[in-house]
């Protein structure tokens, strides 16, 4: 096990290209995998806020821009919007169509306006209210009479929007915007990804049990984290793309999860390989002591036959000896 300490940046490359460290990533404590996850959803939602509020700013100042050069002048008497000139209405949005304005002293809902339909997400001045519409198509509204209770409206025109959408006052409101997303955004993300962990690791526990690799759900745990990886990188990717070209895959999803899989049984099948090569040289340092230890015995056993050999021989000879000395006795009596 690798006691050192990796950093971030050079073990996620070691997740993403280099798949003998995944017989290391399955050794360490779960806690190790979790900060792990944890710092890549950080970088990975920094990253996207970054790129968001970039873009927001944008579109932001565009049509700041849009609205200073061809919006009529308004302004608002008895709770109703008041626009000046023959042209009644102000529409614009950005290009990718996800967010758009629109200013119409003539209408009084969202279903009377044909251009509703080319954003995603729309603020509507209108007759005598003022309309949001999100990305999910939930209306929100609030009338001109509920904001003249605390605001005086009359004050309100074309020149005062103008100077509260300047210089630091939308600084304020783009650093409350990033804050804002990217809260919402790394909860949002460290769920969706953390739920992806535990699907990925239950079906590489399965595997692991098909191929006969018995690991810990822990080690699993750590395997599918790591696994992740690479997946998540290209969401970020997609992400990115998607949010300055409005470019979409439709099975973006699941190549984002076979992407997982594919990682975790390559992973899985490795440490598999690197067991046998253990299991068979394992077995030839046990054939090798085997031969060793007869070696050993032969060597020991023939020491034992040599004295035994011995004593067979001193005992014949001193039995030849004694019959020698029986038959010499009687010719001497004789004597």
């Amino acid at each position: 096990m690798k006691t050192k300490k990796t950093p971030f940046f050079i073990r996620l490359k070691q997740a993403v290209i280099n798949f003998d460290e995944y017989k290391y990533f399955l050794e360490e404590k779960t806690s190790v995998a979790i900060k792990y996850i944890l710092k890549l959803v950080l970088l990975f939602t920094l990253i996207i806020t970054t790129a968001l509020t970039y873009k927001v700013i944008n579109v932001t100042n565009s049509l700041i821009l849009n609205f200073q050069n061809n919006c009529p002048e308004f302004s608002f008497k008895n709770n109703i919007l008041t626009v000046e000139g023959d042209n009644k209405r102000f529409v614009k949005g950005d290009e990718s169509g996800y967010f758009g304005i629109i200013i119409d002293s003539e209408k009084d809902n969202l279903k009377d306006i044909e251009e509703i339909g080319d954003y995603q997400t729309v603020i509507a001045v209108l007759k005598d209210k003022i309309i949001v519409k999100n990305v999910d198509g939930v209306e929100s509204n609030v009338t001109y009479e509920q904001l003249a209770q605390n605001n005086n409206l009359n004050d309100i025109n074309k020149e005062t929007i103008l100077q509260l959408t300047s210089g630091n006052n939308m600084m304020k409101v783009y650093t409350v915007f990033s804050a804002i997303a990217f809260l919402y955004l790394y909860v949002l993300y460290l769920i969706q990804i953390i739920l992806d962990i535990f699907l990925l690791s239950l079906v590489g526990y399965i595997l692991s049990r098909i191929i006969n690799i018995k690991l810990k759900y822990k080690s699993i745990f750590n395997i599918s984290v790591y696994g992740l990886s690479f997946s998540v990188i290209l969401y970020m990717l997609y992400i990115l793309i998607n949010t300055f070209t409005g470019f979409t895959i439709k099975y973006f999803e699941i190549a984002y999860n076979a992407i997982a899989y594919i990682y975790v049984i390559t992973a899985m099948m490795m440490i598999k390989s690197d067991l046998i090569k253990q299991q068979i040289e394992v077995g030839k340092i046990v054939e090798e002591q085997k031969k060793i230890e007869e070696e050993n015995g032969i060597e020991k056993d023939k020491p034992k036959e040599e004295p035994e050999k011995e004593k067979k021989d001193e005992k014949n000879n001193k039995e030849k000896e004694n019959k020698g000395q029986a038959k010499g006795t009687p010719e001497g009596n004789e004597a």
